[in-house]
């Protein structure tokens, strides 16, 4: 079984990922898969260079996360094109893991911020969408991440909760609350798995 776990930025996806981690399921983080394709050589900082420009390297040859999300999340037509270079080959990476695991027999939760249908339809068996307040969200990107205010309404509204979401996991509460409704959402899934 394949679990996705999507979300809003800063909507509690890792902490909910972590339980998941617990109860046994392997770990996909799309954001880590990112992280290695930016690297100085990896399969999108060619691309983006030449797209964006070498302003967006750091010294070490690998992308500047900060400045490039600075201007793409200002600029819609920019974050359409970063997409567009970007997601297929996370997309590539995650199919690639999935194969591999999937022989295992082993579960699986992939964290992502959302899951593009075809995708979701090939490989996902079930999406659970990680909901917070906007006010919340606000707060984590402009206190502990350091986004402007305008920043972070544009980058809430950035992704919307996709059609084919199997359950919502409300993010609400304290950190221990959202541990106990994530336990036993893994749980279920563990018991269907086995069922």
């Amino acid at each position: 079984m394949v679990i996705g776990i999507c979300g809003k930025i800063a909507s509690g996806k890792t902490e909910v990922m972590k339980i998941f981690v617990e109860k046994g399921f392997f770990p996909v983080y799309a954001d880590k898969i990112v992280h290695n394709l930016y690297k100085r050589g990896g399969k999108c900082a060619k691309k983006i260079v030449s797209v964006f420009g070498k302003e967006f390297l750091k010294r070490d040859g690998s992308v500047d996360r900060i400045k490039l999300r600075d201007v793409v999340f200002a600029d819609n037509r920019k974050l359409k094109i970063l997409n567009h270079i970007v997601h297929p080959v996370v997309y590539f990476e995650i199919t690639k893991i999935l194969k591999r695991v999937i022989k295992c027999k082993q579960k699986i939760a992939i964290e992502s911020a959302y899951f593009e249908k075809d995708f979701a339809k090939d490989f996902v068996d079930k999406i659970i969408w990680v909901e917070r307040s906007k006010k919340k969200i606000i707060d984590v990107l402009v206190k502990k991440r350091g986004f402007s205010r305008k920043m972070a309404d544009s980058v809430f509204e950035l992704i919307d909760k996709p059609a084919n979401v199997d359950f919502i996991l409300k993010n609400y509460g304290s950190l221990v609350e959202l541990s106990e409704a994530g336990s036993i959402f893994s749980s279920r899934m563990s018991l269907s798995i086995v069922s």
